[in-house]
């Protein structure tokens, strides 16, 4: 490695990295990340750095090599590897925001693909091993949801258990359990498999207990515990189903502001489960509680949402 410490090569690097950017802008990131590497390591054998010493030529190759990484380029110094995932997932988070609305098969398989390969990258007992999979899972979930295979829904599933297998009693464990009740729920609406649903509302109210701000966040997962309630409700016709389904609805639209998206859905629902409680036991102050309900989400939906009637 000696030739990568002269000052001539050092110069040329420069020079090379003045080209940035280029047509070939990512050979050269490339190019600039293996020099660059090289000479770290030769420095730390001559210099023996110690920890927390600055290092430059690290930076700079990390900086290079995380364009290649996130480029999908598999040609990489194996030693980098964790923390040119860890660059790329910052990256990755940013895009996974943009991909909801993504239609576009090419971009979502990229996307999965991505994450795959950050997964991959950082190793089990990693800190940030269980944000990634839960990132990954997101990602194969969304690409489920716009025309998928099944196998995409599955593989969420998986991904959603190992991360929650990674953490304890942290913090955040809320957030695992509600994406793993949630996928699991909607592959019972896909398939109708018992064993989800139940797994579902348990994982669900976990997170509900787990969850006790009166934030945005916990109205989503009380929503997502009272759809899977309604959900075993209508399966089964047990009642306490129901009543839990309409307490956990009540609580999460108490915490939507009255111009939050979302807000109408959580009415709309309220009301639903409302009548069906009405439908079953008679009470007509559920009747009057729905037609509330129903009333204020129609006030709540903005003029073009989908349910307004056109004029």
């Amino acid at each position: 490695m000696t030739p990568v410490l002269e000052a001539e090569a050092l110069r040329e690097a420069r020079r090379l990295a003045e080209l940035l950017p280029g047509e070939d802008d990512l050979a050269v990131h490339h190019l600039l990340g293996w020099f660059h590497w090289f000479r770290h390591q030769a420095m730390a054998l001559r210099t023996d750095q110690v920890q927390g010493q600055d290092r430059p030529d690290l930076r700079i190759a990390v900086q290079a090599l995380t364009a290649c990484f996130l480029a999908g380029d598999d040609n990489l110094p194996q030693p980098l590897l964790p923390v040119l995932a860890e660059n790329a997932a910052g990256y990755a988070v940013q895009l996974l925001a943009e991909l909801k609305d993504s239609d576009d098969p090419a971009r979502l398989s990229g996307m999965a693909d991505l994450w795959q390969r950050i997964v991959e990258a950082v190793p089990v007992g990693h800190p940030q091993r269980a944000v990634h999979l839960a990132g990954l899972g997101n990602v194969l979930r969304i690409k489920w949801r716009r025309g998928g295979p099944p196998a995409d829904l599955d593989r969420a599933i998986d991904r959603f258990r190992e991360a929650l297998s990674a953490v304890s009693e942290q913090p955040g464990r809320a957030m695992y359990l509600y994406n793993l009740g949630d996928a699991l729920h909607a592959r019972f609406e896909w398939a109708g498999a018992t064993e989800d649903l139940e797994s579902a509302v348990a994982l669900l109210g976990e997170a509900a207990r787990a969850t006790l701000d009166d934030g945005l966040y916990r109205a989503l997962v009380l929503t997502g515990l009272a759809s899977a309630l309604r959900a075993r409700y209508e399966r089964t016709g047990a009642l306490p189903d129901l009543d839990g389904a309409i307490a956990r609805y009540r609580e999460a639209a108490s915490m939507f502001p009255v111009d939050q998206p979302g807000r109408t859905q959580i009415l709309s629902d309220l009301a639903n489960v409302l009548r069906l409680r009405f439908e079953r036991a008679c009470a007509i102050g559920d009747l009057s509680d729905a037609a509330d309900a129903g009333r204020q989400a129609v006030e709540a939906a903005p003029a073009d949402h989908p349910s307004m009637p056109s004029t």
